[in-house]
């Protein structure tokens, strides 16, 4: 028996049967598009969630670390105001020199001459060359102040600092004098304890510390008297030890702190 379904299947090629069958199938295309759809949004939120709970978490690592490195750098500010003998250098240049006075010194003098002496300096701060003879840098202890210093350390430049090392390691004060004229500084400040700084000095000079320092290969700890290892006697030596220098006349000293001034 013929149905009536076929007969019109025959004549127009259109079966309802069929078109039920692919209404279906278009169906579960469809639900199966949408949960595609549905799984690809939630893996998206998922995903942006992860990203912004890790965008917050390393923000308040550096939030954190930001409030640390302040912490530290206040810690060397209070270093200068409880130095007596320092701030006594310091206020006798606010006493005593002209105010527009610039003052060759190391750079960690720096915030003591400006914000107790009011006068100009040639350097602020170390250079990246120099870092690793920063004290908070190489801090076994907080190693990530390395991260800090990188991110937010004001780094004097290299040339600068090497410019102000020569002018300490040079044996001859007519050549160190250029060296200071070149910056424009009017005196040279030191202390006795400059000497223990010679090493990073010749270091940021870019000299062989063979040829400015002898020191013994068995000594394990640090050395507490660096003046029997010296092999030069250099600028910062005489300074550091208040002699005096042609062309330079000393000013200020106070037994641990000496100024000179550019003659």
């Amino acid at each position: 028996m013929v149905h009536f379904g076929e007969i019109i299947e025959d004549w127009t090629g259109w079966c309802p049967k069929k078109q039920r069958v692919q209404k279906a199938s278009g169906t579960d295309f469809l639900r199966r598009e949408m949960s595609m759809k549905m799984q690809l949004r939630t893996r998206s939120r998922t995903t942006g969630t992860a990203a912004i709970i890790l965008v917050l978490v390393l923000a308040s690592a550096l939030v954190g670390m930001r409030l640390d490195f302040a912490d530290h750098r206040s810690q060397d500010w209070l270093f200068f105001v409880n130095d007596s003998k320092g701030v006594e250098g310091y206020q006798w240049l606010a006493d005593n020199t002209e105010s527009d006075a610039t003052v060759l010194a190391w750079w960690d003098y720096a915030d003591g001459i400006e914000k107790i002496g009011h006068r100009g300096v040639v350097i602020n701060e170390a250079s990246w060359r120099i870092k690793n003879t920063i004290a908070g840098y190489t801090d076994p202890r907080k190693p990530w102040h390395k991260i800090e210093y990188a991110l937010w350390y004001p780094f004097e430049s290299d040339e600068k600092v090497k410019d102000v090392a020569h002018f300490f390691v040079s044996d001859n004060a007519t050549s160190a004098k250029e060296i200071a004229q070149k910056y424009g500084a009017d005196y040279v400040l030191v202390t006795s304890d400059d000497i223990h700084k010679y090493y990073a000095v010749v270091i940021a000079a870019e000299e062989n510390v063979s040829d400015y320092i002898a020191i013994p290969n068995n000594i394990s700890s640090g050395i507490s008297d660096m003046g029997p290892y010296l092999k030069k006697q250099t600028i910062l030596t005489s300074m550091a030890n208040g002699d005096d220098i042609e062309g330079f006349s000393k000013e200020f000293d106070n037994g641990r702190m000496r100024i000179y001034k550019l003659v």
